[in-house]
């Protein structure tokens, strides 16, 4: 079971404690069979620093992290820009270079996009936007 977690909500999951929204994640990650999708490269390299990106090498090397290199999606985020409403093109390249369908954002505009079938389809991409959406968790594959 795979999440992306959205840079806008980096600080909070990554938080000590984390913060309310993000405790299911963490537990999911700590306890469970979850694993975080991310990669370091493009936007994300901008967005991903210091303390966000030694946990994510932590959880990475703990076998609950999964990284991505940039030559998986490059191409596909360089297409979808100018096409989607947000300014998160790397997010939905990712998504659909592994598979993904989990979201942890709270970015509107992100939310309509990875919630369009014209950029995310079979399956359909799902978004936690807070603790209440725990139960997504059990249910989100990842597939690649």
């Amino acid at each position: 079971m795979c999440i992306i977690v959205d840079t806008s909500r980096m600080g909070d999951f990554l938080a000590d404690p984390p913060g309310d929204d993000a405790a299911p994640i963490r537990r999911w990650l700590d306890t469970g069979s979850g694993s975080v999708v991310y990669s370091t490269a493009g936007k994300f390299a901008d967005e991903i620093r210091g303390h966000a990106r030694q946990r994510l090498l932590r959880y990475s090397q703990a076998g609950k992290a999964k990284f991505v290199p940039e030559d998986r999606f490059i191409d596909d985020q360089n297409t979808l820009e100018g096409q989607i409403r947000s300014d998160d093109p790397h997010v939905l390249a990712l998504a659909r270079a592994t598979g993904v369908r989990l979201l942890y954002t709270g970015d509107a505009d992100l939310i309509a996009d990875f919630k369009d079938k014209a950029f995310l389809d079979k399956p359909r991409g799902k978004i936690y936007s807070g603790a209440a959406n725990a139960n997504l968790l059990t249910r989100s594959a990842c597939a690649r």
